[in-house]
């Protein structure tokens, strides 16, 4: 399974996604419907599990505000 940040905007979810990859860590935005249930509207960042607290780190010191986590699971 795969965990999706939700972001408050395109801007914020691409922000986060170059921040990570600086960090060495791979990601990849997505609208997917996991979003919704924490969401009506909004992006998501979409990272493996593992890497949950590494990210959540990297993205609270670049103030970028994480509205929600929910998982997806694989296609």
């Amino acid at each position: 399974m795969d965990l999706i940040f939700v972001l408050s905007s395109v801007t914020y979810a691409m922000k986060a996604r170059d921040f990570l990859a600086a960090q060495g860590i791979r990601s990849e935005l997505t609208r997917s419907a996991a979003i919704r249930k924490v969401r009506g509207c909004g992006y998501g960042l979409r990272i493996r599990t593992s890497e949950r607290g590494r990210a959540e780190q990297i993205l609270v010191q670049a103030g970028i505000n994480i509205l929600g986590i929910t998982q997806e699971k694989h296609a």
